[in-house]
């Protein structure tokens, strides 16, 4: 049963997630686990928010707005090219 319900959450996390690796000086690292502890922060949650807030302080836009307009986008760009037929290098 155990097998079964770890499968599920590894398929879950594959689609729903996307993996990053950081690589750290040890200073670094240890400041990073000390201040994260200190604040009761999740390391994950931590990287979350601070990506979120340097992307809001540089762009001026709110994250969540800004991820909204995104997925719009991207929505109407599919959707212009959903009934477009497939045409063949050097075909027409």
């Amino acid at each position: 049963m155990g097998r079964t319900s770890t499968k599920a959450k590894n398929k879950y996390n594959k689609t729903a997630y996307r993996r990053i690796t950081v690589h750290l000086k040890p200073e670094v690292m240890e400041v990073f686990n000390k201040h994260c502890e200190a604040f009761s922060y999740t390391k994950n949650n931590f990287i979350i928010q601070a990506i979120k807030d340097r992307i809001e302080k540089e762009t001026g836009k709110n994250f969540d707005q800004l991820a909204a307009e995104m997925r719009a986008a991207d929505e109407v760009g599919s959707a212009e090219t959903a009934g477009d037929p497939v045409t063949e290098p050097g075909g027409e």
